[in-house]
């Protein structure tokens, strides 16, 4: 059937509205959540409810952006997605989105290329590319402002992630840990409270914890009145990184494909790392852990990671796969996290997990 035939154009239209009215529908529902929420410390149940919402609504409107502009353009969108994203990590490097004034005012590619030593023609070229959907705007011949997309790029933590594979791939130390969901943490109070420690008894140890921003918070999420140790493990060259305190935590220098230099701890816990490795060095890695389990009623192991799901994954967590891939890394099911952990001798006993969302905890006990 010819593209322009009227039976063509037809089922065009008709999925166009029917996936607008889908949209719409779900637009209003978000709304309608938001809005009863505006303005309120939210629960965990509630951000779950409110971003999974907002995740369906994406995930459909692009599915109603494709209906609108059909198969043949549709499939051109990987190259237009290409020559942005390849623009707007040019134009960070060059130094752009600094250099444009931040009170909404304009420069000129003229300008740019005087203040930034770049070639002018190169600056309206990689322009063009950021101002057809932003995240600048074209506010004249070769005269650029700001948006609130652009402006966002000047927050470091979210520039950086241009940079994380350039950092992974050429030297040593922590793998990239940059989501920040509470939903995804056990209750650790719950757990540990049930168990009778000491000042001295090692009460989680995060392992590959990066800079201690994952251990602190389980520190402030436990409260007072457990006595115990918050251990984080990490390499020594992550560790010199550390520039602020960590009050309360324990800095220890590890390599997790030794065996674990702390005996007894309660929960050995990996946020964000297990991903970054293949099932063989996983089995390594958690082969390790086992070295310090000498109870093993009371000692688990506690992942942080995503689960996908075997069916219908959004778009983040498919992203997140083909990241992993480029690192020899994987994101997993539920049912392959089970058979790596049981290989590895270990039995899953619960997953936390909310609606919405990839992010889960997995607690498993040595067998």
């Amino acid at each position: 059937m010819a593209l322009n035939s009227p039976e063509a154009v037809a089922q065009q239209n008709a999925a166009m509205k029917a996936q607008l009215a889908h949209v719409t529908s779900l637009v209003n529902k978000y709304c309608n959540v938001a809005t009863s929420l505006a303005g309120k410390e939210l629960t965990i149940e509630e951000h779950v409810k409110q971003s999974g919402i907002h995740t369906t609504v994406v995930q459909e409107a692009h599915k109603l952006l494709n209906a609108i502009k059909g198969p043949v353009d549709t499939l051109f969108c990987h190259f237009e997605n290409v020559a942005h994203t390849g623009a707007v990590r040019a134009l960070l490097d060059m130094g752009v989105f600094q250099a444009l004034p931040f009170d909404g005012s304009s420069k000129t590619a003229e300008t740019l290329s005087k203040e930034l030593n770049a070639d002018k023609e190169l600056i309206v070229r990689l322009m063009r590319n950021a101002t057809i959907w932003g995240p600048f705007k074209e506010v004249g011949v070769q005269k650029y402002v700001h948006t609130p997309y652009s402006l966002v790029y000047l927050v470091p933590q979210l520039s950086a992630c241009f940079k994380l594979g350039q950092r992974v791939l050429s030297r040593p130390g922590p793998a990239p840990r940059i989501f920040q969901t509470k939903w995804m943490d056990c209750p650790f109070r719950e757990v540990l409270s049930q168990c009778e420690t000491t000042d001295d008894t090692p009460l989680v140890i995060d392992v590959g914890g990066g800079r201690g921003h994952t251990i602190t918070q389980i520190k402030q999420y436990t409260g007072e009145g457990i006595k115990g140790r918050f251990i984080l493990q990490e390499s020594q060259i992550a560790l010199d990184d550390i520039t602020g305190e960590l009050p309360g935590i324990e800095q220890q220098a590890y390599d997790f494909f030794t065996p674990q230099l702390v005996k007894d701890a309660l929960i050995y816990y990996f946020r964000h790392v297990l991903h970054d490795w293949p099932d063989a060095a996983c089995l390594d890695i958690l082969r390790n852990v086992a070295v310090g389990i000498t109870d093993k009623k009371r000692q688990r192991v506690v992942i942080a990671d995503h689960i996908l799901p075997e069916k219908g994954a959004d778009a983040e967590a498919a992203w997140m796969d083909m990241t992993m891939l480029t690192l020899t890394g994987t994101e997993r099911t539920e049912k392959q996290w089970r058979k790596l952990l049981d290989d590895a001798g270990f039995t899953v006993t619960r997953t936390f997990r909310g609606s919405g969302t990839n992010y889960a905890a997995i607690e498993a006990f040595l067998r």
